[in-house]
């Protein structure tokens, strides 16, 4: 599922609940505020009180965003979605997503509020089997070692994402690589769209780019920087 996004202005009032927001749940963020942004409303399926907006800033690079979540009818206060689950609990716990029993939606939910949510700030690279993982095009022979006892150790584990019914709805794993880490992750979509998220970082400073700049490489965007 793709979802569709309108470019918006935000009010005075608007305005100044980011900036709430933000210095208090993305503080990291809060110098950029003071520079010019690009704020996205996602056109999202699953609440129907709530907006989920991209807040995009493009100085000082590397470029950086957040996502937020805001009330439609403007009370309550917006909530910074990055870095913060809890925070997509919160607004599914207030105005509960629709049709997460169904397997595809459950796995749109997945992958958006999973995005929506992510704590790493460079960016992540589902993977689908070790030959994804984008290594550095020169390597010393440490480096050679270090990919080596990897693929002895997770190759035939990695593999395209897997899902399963369980009790209470659906349940993703998967693979990515961020930040130089290999990560095992595993995503609960519940009927009441309560997301969980279990990550198990398996391997720490491998050798490849940590995503201060992506590309297209071969049809997918992958770190090169």
């Amino acid at each position: 599922m793709k979802l569709g996004r309108t470019t918006i202005t935000l009010s005075a009032e608007e305005q100044a609940q980011l900036r709430a927001a933000v210095e208090r749940d993305a503080v990291e963020f809060s110098p950029r505020l003071a520079h010019p942004l690009m704020i996205d409303r996602i056109d999202q399926p699953w609440f129907r009180r709530h907006r989920i907006l991209d807040v995009s800033s493009a100085l000082p690079f590397p470029a950086r965003r957040v996502h937020v979540a805001a009330p439609a009818a403007g009370d309550g206060g917006m909530k910074v979605l990055t870095h913060h689950l809890e925070h997509l609990q919160a607004v599914a716990a207030h105005d509960p997503p629709l049709d997460l029993d169904d397997e595809e939606r459950a796995a749109a939910y997945a992958t958006y509020g999973n995005a929506w949510t992510r704590a790493y700030a460079l960016g992540e690279l589902k993977i689908g089997s070790f030959s994804d993982i984008p290594w550095f095009a020169s390597l010393d022979a440490a480096q050679e070692a270090t990919i080596a006892d990897l693929a002895r150790r997770f190759a035939d584990a990695i593999a395209p994402e897997a899902r399963r019914r369980v009790d209470d709805g659906w349940a993703f794993h998967g693979w990515v690589v961020a930040h130089r880490r290999l990560i095992e992750r595993e995503l609960v979509v519940p009927r009441d769209g309560q997301l969980r998220r279990t990550d198990t970082v398996h391997a720490e400073d491998l050798p490849l780019p940590a995503g201060n700049q992506w590309r297209i490489v071969n049809n997918r965007m992958i770190p090169v920087g």
